[in-house]
């Protein structure tokens, strides 16, 4: 009798697994042979120059996914919630606008008394001075939005925005950015927004999860983190290559996200992980990226606790000069980051409630030394 039940069991689990690995896949996986990313010696050995970052509590987990800086310390800021808020040096924290209940990916500013901000729904403008936020573009015809995420103002005043993935419609921005790095296929893009003619142009596609812009010292293109390519590509927005894309820098040692420039020669990335050597495994193995984009997060496979960091690079060359890291293991995923006009550098998270400083001075020690200035090399 005991035999038989377990016969039972056993052969019921059979059918369920036999079903479950015939149920389709809710990615389609193609193969990559990924390179193998840089060693972490040299320039790219970590330095601890995060451990002593100065951290600002903002109440809200997820609130510094899309956030900038003022002069005088002000934080403007999204939540998960879709709040954009204002915080003051003194600690006085208001709310400026609610655009719905998804998270504020991304902010900047667009002039002295408004914000343009992204949310997974799309481009929005807010008053700082009415609170009115008005949404200005939710995609063109054909291509519709799947999660919108950061934005940076040209000089001429045209705002570009990415669109990280149309893949899935799925409530859970971690389920998103988890399915689309399994399936390793190009589904977001670049738009452009003219506030003179309100319209939006499609700037490019087939993306490998665009996510952080950011606009060149020079002002003559914009720079775009393609997140799981571990690149950073340059669409030249002015110039005699205007209208182009290209590789601006390949095979980072990390995920990169958001980033900026100085002004001074160099592009800040936040990397909110480094490379994986299991991920690399699965790109090379489509069939094992479908049955584990099958499986419910209980079952998949554990996971070591990300290791963000800041990675400098040269703006002449793209290569990387120096990386900043958490060596005391404090900080959180790395999401987005801001440079100030005196040269702070401050960085937040999408899963932890604060936004972080790194002052002007602690910057240029851990990349220079503590009493000297580096002078970046031209062609």
């Amino acid at each position: 009798m005991y035999f038989r039940f377990g016969a039972i069991i056993l052969g019921s689990l059979v059918v369920y697994a036999t079903l479950w690995l015939m149920w389709p896949s809710p990615i389609n996986a193609v193969y990559w042979d990924e390179p193998e990313p840089p060693a972490l010696t040299g320039v790219l050995a970590p330095r601890p120059a995060l451990n002593d970052a100065q951290l600002t509590r903002l109440g809200t987990a997820g609130a510094a996914s899309g956030f900038i800086v003022s002069d005088d310390s002000t934080i403007y800021y999204g939540t998960a919630t879709g709040e954009v808020r204002r915080r003051s040096a003194s600690g006085e924290d208001v709310s400026l606008a609610d655009l719905g209940d998804v998270p504020v990916t991304g902010i900047d500013r667009i002039d002295d008394t408004t914000l343009g901000v992204t949310t997974p729904n799309g481009l929005f403008d807010l008053n700082l001075v009415t609170g009115e936020a008005n949404r200005v573009s939710a995609g063109v015809p054909g291509y519709p939005f799947g999660f919108a995420n950061d934005l940076a103002v040209a000089p001429d005043g045209q705002i570009y925005f990415t669109d990280a993935s149309t893949l899935i419609q799925h409530e859970r921005h971690a389920e998103r950015h988890h399915i689309n790095m399994l399936e390793n296929r190009p589904h977001g893009a670049l738009y452009v927004w003219d506030p003179r003619t309100h319209r939006t142009r499609l700037v490019a596609d087939r993306l490998y999860y665009p996510n952080g812009l950011a606009v060149a010292s020079d002002q003559q293109s914009i720079y775009i983190a393609e997140t799981f390519r571990f690149r950073v590509l340059r669409h030249w927005i002015d110039g005699p290559q205007a209208g182009t894309t290209d590789v601006f820098a390949n095979n980072l040692p990390g995920f990169p996200e958001g980033l900026d420039t100085d002004g001074d020669g160099h592009v800040f990335i936040a990397m909110s992980a480094r490379r994986s050597e299991s991920l690399r495994t699965i790109r090379k193995n489509p069939w094992l990226a479908q049955i584990i984009a099958r499986l419910p997060r209980w079952l998949r496979p554990p996971t070591s606790r990300p290791t963000p960091f800041i990675a400098v690079l040269n703006e002449t060359s793209g290569d990387v000069i120096a990386t900043l890291d958490d060596t005391g293991r404090h900080i959180c995923q790395i999401s987005n980051l801001t440079i100030t006009a005196n040269q702070d550098l401050w960085f937040g998270s999408t899963d932890c409630d604060y936004v972080s400083q790194l002052p002007q001075a602690a910057v240029q020690a851990s990349l220079y030394g503590p009493s000297t200035r580096a002078v970046v090399e031209t062609d």
